[in-house]
């Protein structure tokens, strides 16, 4: 199987990313910005929440709750927290305070603990200490109000069944006390019967007796249970949540909340993503070395404008590398110009400016540079007018008339007229040819200025089946993809930037390339 290699190693896959914890720490260390803006958006919404909503005070007070004898004290005290959340209660509170709520709003700030079968302790929340302990004054008041109320409607509603059952009993004992006065006199059979009437009206007044007493007997009961149901423990004022805890409680939750959904958004998307980023996939993808691997560099540059140092530092590094690649040898008599390729791989600002300062750094070299631009957005020769700076032969730069993608030869362009465009390639010592690497146009217009490519490839910009193809690209054209520039490389990324080799000896003489590898 060793035997067996592929004709075409540049094609094979390129091997996925292993997913591990420091995978994932070099995603979010890289992209840290993301979930550190979510982080801090969540803290300033964790503070505008503190700020924009007041703070609430609470008061609470602890009611003792009697039942009657015999009741289950389990079932009656959820019967009175039952009557605590009724809208009557609310209703009355709202309209005895003169409060601008409605009942459920009422209803919402009342809280019901039931501390024992006989003890419920009520909070109630307000705007501020004094409303709140006035509003919980209110609903204790008014709910032990109307659990009388209710209570004295049950007692009411009993005994006048009572007493119903009492007028009927009346009833009949003057009915058998008539019958009792006409048998007494009939004789002696009717004396027998008058005494069975007798024990029968003993027994209707025993009952009338009897439920009088039951009726009196409520009576006290709910009574009782009426005056020993009262308020326990006076109404306190809760210790409150002040705005500084306030603050520290939402911006840290919003901090949290934030942050997490930042780094999800993070992980997820570097786990789904197939964009490759180390030089090693760069590498194999294209089938070339990488030369030169630096950080972010500018993408778009003007006179008098400050560039980062970072950023310039790194464009600087990836000009030094690629510098010596493209230099053109020693003059001489009817020598002919070097020409080179700079392509984007949907990198275009980024590979404008370098190929700018390319330019740019040949020309103070001594070199008569030609640039063609060949990009959809045509900035390299404002890129250059930035760069620019000193005496010299600054860089001729050529943007021919019509669809640069598609201009093949050496057309007129802003700068140029038709008949000196050939002159000025042929007297140039270096002809930088900047272009947007496209597979829906390709690279033959390309081929008829350049032979040899530098591919500029942005970390995580490509997928590695866009960069096989621009491999193709450029071989179909006739075209030698020389080395690969890697901007905003990962500084993490410990893998080697060479392509795969077929056989020993091309694998000595690639190890033995010379360049510059960056960081």
């Amino acid at each position: 199987m060793d035997d067996e290699q592929s004709e075409d190693p540049e094609l094979a896959e390129v091997a996925p990313a292993v997913v591990s914890l420091h995978f994932l720490r070099r995603a979010l260390r890289r992209r840290w910005r993301v979930w550190a803006g979510c982080a801090l958006a969540g803290v300033l919404l964790g503070a505008a929440v503190a700020l924009a909503l007041p703070t609430r005070s609470a008061a609470s007070v602890t009611l003792l709750l009697a039942h009657p004898d015999g009741a289950d004290p389990t079932m009656a005290m959820n019967t009175d927290v039952s009557l605590l959340r009724t809208r009557t209660v609310a209703e009355r509170v709202v309209d005895e305070l003169g409060i601008d709520l409605t009942s459920e709003q009422m209803q919402a700030s009342i809280l019901a603990s039931v501390e024992t079968t006989t003890v419920l302790q009520l909070e109630v929340e307000g705007p501020d200490a004094d409303e709140a302990r006035r509003r919980t004054e209110a609903v204790a008041t008014t709910f032990l109000d109307f659990r009388n109320e209710t209570m004295e409607v049950q007692t009411a509603a009993r005994t006048d069944r009572y007493r119903i059952r009492v007028e009927a009993l009346r009833s009949e004992a003057t009915t058998l006390t008539a019958q009792y006065d006409v048998l007494s006199g009939s004789g002696p059979r009717g004396r027998a019967e008058a005494a069975e009437v007798l024990t029968r009206r003993a027994q209707v007044d025993a009952q009338i007796s009897e439920l009088e007493q039951e009726i009196e007997r409520t009576r006290i009961v709910a009574g009782a249970v009426a005056g020993a149901s009262h308020v326990l423990d006076p109404t306190a004022v809760l210790a409150g949540r002040s705005l500084v805890r306030s603050l520290a409680l939402d911006t840290t939750a919003g901090l949290v909340a934030g942050g997490s959904v930042g780094a999800g958004w993070v992980l997820l998307g570097a786990l789904l993503s197939q964009r490759v980023r180390r030089r090693e996939e760069i590498a194999m993808a294209l089938g070339t070395r990488v030369c030169c691997s630096v950080g972010r560099v500018p993408t778009r540059v003007w006179r008098g404008a400050a560039v980062p140092a970072r950023r310039r530092t790194s464009l600087e590094r990836a000009v030094a590398s690629v510098s010596g690649l493209v230099a053109p040898g020693p003059a001489g008599e009817g020598r002919a110009p070097v020409r080179w390729a700079v392509g984007a791989v949907e990198n275009g600002p980024e590979t404008t400016v370098l190929a700018a300062a390319l330019a740019v750094d040949r020309a103070r070299a001594g070199n008569r540079v030609l640039v063609v631009d060949l990009t959809e957005r045509g900035r390299v020769g404002h890129a250059v007018a930035g760069l620019w700076s000193g005496d010299g032969t600054r860089p001729v730069v050529l943007r021919p008339d019509g669809v640069p993608s598609r201009s093949v030869g050496p057309l007129p362009g802003a700068e140029l007229s038709a008949s000196t465009v050939t002159e000025a390639e042929s007297a140039s010592d270096l002809v930088l040819v900047v272009v947007d690497i496209d597979p829906a146009v390709g690279l033959d217009h390309v081929a008829a200025r350049a032979e040899r490519l530098v591919v500029v490839v942005s970390a995580g910009g490509s997928t590695a089946e866009r960069l096989r193809t621009t491999a193709e690209l450029a071989r179909a054209a006739g075209l030698e993809p020389a080395e690969a520039v890697l901007v905003g490389a990962d500084a993490a990324d410990d893998s080697l930037g060479l392509a795969p080799v077929d056989d020993e000896d091309t694998r000595s003489s690639r190890s033995l390339l010379p360049g510059r590898w960056g960081r």
